[in-house]
């Protein structure tokens, strides 16, 4: 099965990847914070932006 076999090797992939946090140390948190603080003020702007339009 082709589905499958893509879950389990994006699987394997996010395993990969997990291992390597531990070496990043917490600068892995401060990355995935500072794109989740931008991608909410992005929001925000966009919303005052539709906001201000009119579109409710």
């Amino acid at each position: 099965m082709p589905l499958r076999s893509f879950f389990e090797g994006l699987g394997d992939f996010l395993e990969w990847t997990f291992q390597l946090l531990p070496f990043l140390g917490n600068s892995a948190n401060y990355l995935f914070m500072a794109v989740g603080a931008g991608l909410g003020i992005y929001w925000i702007r966009e919303m005052r932006k539709h906001q201000k339009a009119g579109d409710n």
